[in-house]
């Protein structure tokens, strides 16, 4: 399964607006639950997230999911439509996928000069 950095910052937004991370992740119907549960692994793989998945094998029933602090400063950097959406032209520009690190850099510079001027 390829990465989806679109539903990589829909997942994390999503995570964000819980009001109680006690509570059960409820993946919108219009997200597929097995591509959804692929990348809240890679986040948690990333340490930006904590997850508990709970389910006979692969029948998932509940999923509590947290942003972790290095979620949270990424989040930051993309959580503005206009930041992200200069990030992934940026990337397509240069060719589409880019290595994780440097999507981070260019959001974060993206950011930086958005709200530095």
């Amino acid at each position: 399964m390829k990465r989806n950095m679109d539903l990589v910052r829909q997942l994390l937004l999503l995570i964000e607006s819980q009001s109680d991370d006690s509570k059960e992740l409820v993946i919108p119907a219009s997200i597929d639950k097995t591509e959804a549960l692929y990348h809240l692994k890679l986040l948690e793989q990333a340490g930006y997230t904590e997850n508990t998945v709970q389910g006979p094998g692969d029948n998932v029933l509940w999923i509590y999911s947290s942003i972790t602090w290095e979620g949270q400063e990424f989040l930051s950097a993309i959580k503005n439509d206009t930041v992200w959406n200069k990030v992934k032209q940026e990337a397509l520009e240069k060719g589409g996928a880019i290595p994780f690190e440097i999507l981070k850099s260019l959001a974060l510079q993206l950011s930086a000069k958005l709200f530095l001027g």
